[in-house]
């Protein structure tokens, strides 16, 4: 843990330990699966260990995938990226069978950097369902006349139990006297981003739902 007022060397410490105790689960969940293939000759079992292993497989790489379009540089998908691909990111990285993602785009590619801080805002508002539901996306980019960008995203969590995360609204705020920890991690990043672009973010409730916002200052 340390101070809201990161520097990048911190920041990127955080971050890492972030990624690794994120993927640390699914691929500690491989290497079960792979042990009781290992050991066990009962055919049900058997059966079991394969299915862990191709479920967890899958998940590592839908967090892997999300990992490289929020953090990474993705060099390979140029200065814009395809709205498909980050849909599809999106998708694999909170669909389950609790977790459903309503998408709507006005924009056929997004510039890297609001791909990044989508994916960013998708990492903060996954923790506002703890017992799932629906998360509404819809996101619009622009030029202006002086040929800047402009761009807008809203994110609707509609479920049971839904919260803003605990200290998310105050880091988003600026507010330096959050200490920054694994779970606020992504929350601050996003802030730097935004900043860098221009943009600002906020975190509310909404009646019974959460509103997550990146728009212009």
């Amino acid at each position: 843990m340390t101070d809201a007022r990161l520097d990048d060397t911190a920041l990127a410490a955080l971050i890492s330990s972030k990624i690794c105790h994120d993927l640390a689960g699914q691929i500690g969940a491989i290497n079960n699966g792979l042990e009781l293939l290992e050991e066990e000759n009962d055919e049900d079992t058997r059966f079991y260990a394969l299915e862990l292993i191709q479920n967890s497989a899958k998940a590592a790489w839908a967090q892997l995938d999300f990992n490289r379009l929020a953090f990474g540089v993705s060099s390979s998908l140029g200065a814009l990226v395809p709205v498909q691909h980050i849909e599809q990111v999106a998708r694999r990285y909170l669909e389950n069978g609790k977790r459903r993602l309503h998408w709507q785009a006005n924009v056929p590619e997004i510039e890297k950097e609001h791909a990044r801080l989508l994916m960013a805002l998708l990492g903060v508002s996954i923790n506002a369902l703890p017992a799932g539901g629906d998360y509404y996306l819809g996101l619009s980019a622009s030029k202006t006349r002086a040929g800047r960008s402009r761009f807008k995203l809203i994110i609707l969590c509609r479920g049971r139990a839904a919260r803003v995360p605990e200290g998310v609204a105050e880091v988003f705020a600026g507010d330096t006297t959050r200490t920054i920890d694994g779970r606020l991690v992504i929350a601050y990043y996003a802030t730097r981003l935004a900043t860098e672009a221009s943009l600002k973010l906020s975190a509310l409730k909404e009646g019974e739902d959460i509103l997550f916002t990146l728009e212009p200052r």
